[in-house]
């Protein structure tokens, strides 16, 4: 044992927030664990001020060169180290990686603004270990602060934001507050919540007031677009037909009466929800839009949320679709907003939550809106539903296609899908081989990864390839079984390796997950790994062949079974989807996941599970909005003007 080890020994087994942090950071060079807890036996309390004026004993311990630069670390990084410290003196039970997280929140002057009042920290953190750190610092039960905090972390919990609702009833509201408070709230709490602005009283209910604004500001822009007619580009009746009749007549079928009146009505409204059912026409209409714009003179532009989508938009209407997030980026480095010419096409639309919209919303200029998707599939990941709320307006201009064209009406898919969304499930056969239809298979959770591969064998033996039929599973559960099972499986027959990127192997199907634009990769992609190397993968993705390197292993995944999320806006011949009892499970996402097949589906798992899901809710339909409130206030305070 060395001079620094017995100095420390017997020191209590936690270690110090801001010893740690010293140990841990790369950045104050020659000092690790041993000499980091040398220095907070020896200096406690002051360890700071003794780093920063360079304490000979510091040198003493670490060394002059570790002793310097230490201390200017300890200076560039002010605010960090004196949170941590703060921490520290108040004893508070926290972990060392959740205070450093909190420390790199705020600046000097946030910091000294959380030491007077620390619930200020709530938008980072739970209201458990921000309430220890309030309580700790002097602030007491009492505190009418403390009970502002405690309605604010309702808004932002499971209650409210965290599970996609953007309000709350006053009442649960203060129900929820008292069960983190261990008490009554007080009288005066809802009001103090909205005079300090942690709250928005709005329609007898709470919000937290960034989704409030948003809502409101989204329910005026989209409330003037409404009744507007297009800033340029509008044709006469006659040429409009011509240019339809013209697009028409190079496609194999004619259009539908609905598919021709949501073209028409993309060239007479600045705002236009085109909602669908999976495989109703969508994107039919949304090329005769492109064709029919392009001939006045416009300029189509299609943003998606993923990059897959993008691309899949690109090829199905032979136009250029980039991502939301690439669309926003660019748009807000620019000095200008869309022009008069545009029209900007909103694939996949149902998927937006409410931060996404608001941000497209703010950079539309005069441009033209055309929202475009299936209400009954998975709501947005984000808080918030616009597009839902939009479909169901009667006073919104639309057009809903509700005639499915993807499936064959003798798949049975059509019909299971009307059901599901309807919450009706009629009685599935059993599961017998490759063929049109749907069929359901009863299994454990236990015997899930033998029944996918007895299935599969089967599958393969009845004449599909394995590239036609996808796993789709709710849950991150089922997902990270079945892949982990058959990942095992494809080694134990042999399969070659990289080594530095062990977690996949030669053959296994792969998803991408990131947008790599000059390397034409985009998350979402899926594919198969053709060889492996010593130091590389060959890997096909969306038909494309990469040679990966190892930094590339990280944003590479089995997809032997990928989320209802990651499966949305794509589509397979055959998908299995196993269905066991869980929180997310709604008819929504069995909707969703049924209507990526085109001609056969096989639900594996509990029967009761899927019945009970589809009888239920869908989870848009859970989600307490306020965006129908403001929309109709919108369109009141318009009119008055």
């Amino acid at each position: 044992m060395n001079h620094l080890e017995a100095e420390i020994k017997g020191m209590p087994t936690r270690t110090d927030l801001l010893v740690s942090y010293i140990a841990r950071e790369r950045a104050f060079k020659g000092i690790g664990d041993v000499r980091a807890a040398a220095l907070g036996k020896r200096f406690g309390t002051n360890l700071r001020e003794a780093i920063l004026s360079i304490d000979e004993d510091v040198i003493h311990i670490v060394g002059e060169v570790p002793a310097i630069t230490a201390a200017t670390v300890m200076s560039i990084r002010e605010a960090e180290t004196v949170f941590l410290k703060w921490l520290d003196d108040l004893q508070v039970n926290v972990s060392e990686a959740k205070a450093i997280r909190l420390s790199r929140a705020w600046g000097t002057k946030g910091i000294r603004s959380i030491q007077q009042n620390a619930y200020l920290l709530l938008a980072i953190a739970d209201w458990k270990v921000i309430d220890d750190i309030a309580l700790a610092s002097g602030i007491e039960d009492g505190d009418m602060r403390r009970d502002v905090a405690a309605l604010e972390a309702v808004l932002m919990s499971k209650a409210c934001l965290a599970r996609g609702s953007t309000r709350l009833p006053i009442q649960k509201a203060k129900n929820q507050a008292e069960m983190l408070l261990k008490r009554p709230v007080s009288p005066d709490a809802i009001n103090a919540a909205v005079m300090s602005k942690a709250a928005v009283r709005a329609f007898d209910k709470m919000q937290p007031p960034g989704a409030a604004y948003m809502e409101a500001e989204c329910a005026l822009l989209l409330a003037k677009l409404e009744t507007a007619a297009p800033v340029a580009g509008i044709t006469s009746p006659d040429r409009l037909h011509s240019s339809l009749a013209l697009y028409e007549a190079n496609k194999p079928f004619p259009l539908t009466q609905m598919q021709r009146e949501a073209i028409q009505k993309s060239h007479s409204h600045r705002l236009m929800v085109l909602a669908g059912y999976a495989g109703s026409g969508k994107t039919t209409v949304l090329r005769g839009v492109c064709e029919t714009l392009e001939a006045t003179g416009r300029k189509p532009l299609i943003v998606t949320l993923s990059g897959r989508a993008a691309k899949r938009a690109s090829e199905t209407t032979g136009r250029r679709a980039i991502t939301i997030a690439r669309f926003l980026h660019d748009e807000e480095k620019s000095s200008s907003l869309l022009s008069r010419k545009t029209a900007l096409i909103v694939d996949e639309a149902s998927m937006l939550g409410l931060l996404e919209m608001w941000r497209i919303l703010r950079r539309l200029g005069d441009a033209s809106l055309l929202l475009c998707g299936d209400p009954a599939q998975l709501p947005p990941i984000n808080p918030g539903i616009v597009f839902h709320g939009l479909a169901a307006d009667k006073n919104v201009p639309k057009v809903i296609l509700d005639r499915v064209h993807r499936q064959d009406e003798a798949t049975g898919i059509p019909a299971l899908a009307e059901g599901v969304r309807s919450g009706h499930l009629r009685k599935l056969p059993e599961f017998v081989g490759t063929a049109p239809g749907t069929s359901f298979t009863e299994c454990s959770i236990e015997g899930l990864p033998e029944t996918l591969l007895k299935l599969g064998r089967t599958l393969a033996n009845t004449g599909t390839a394995r590239n036609d039929v996808q796993i789709i599973a709710p849950t991150n559960r089922e997902i990270d079984a079945i892949n982990r099972y058959f990942h095992q499986l494809c080694l134990k027959n042999g399969a070659s390796q990289c080594l530095s990127m062990d977690h996949l192997a030669e053959g296994e199907p792969v998803l991408w997950s990131r947008n790599v634009p000059e390397r034409n990769l985009t998350n979402g992609s899926m594919g198969r790994i053709l060889s492996a190397n010593d130091d590389s993968l060959l890997v096909e993705l969306d038909g494309e062949q990469y040679l990966m390197p190892p930094e590339d292993g990280p944003s590479l995944n089995l997809a032997y079974a990928i989320s209802v999320h990651k499966a949305q806006g794509s589509q397979w011949k055959r998908v299995i989807v196993p269905i066991f009892p869980s929180q997310i499970l709604d008819r929504s996402l069995i909707y969703t996941a049924l209507t990526r097949a085109q001609e056969q589906v096989v639900f594996i798992g509990s029967r009761d599970a899927l019945e009970n899901a589809v009888a239920g809710p869908s989870s848009a339909g859970t989600r307490d909005t306020g965006f129908a409130d403001w929309f109709d206030l919108a369109r009141r305070k318009i009119c008055e003007f």
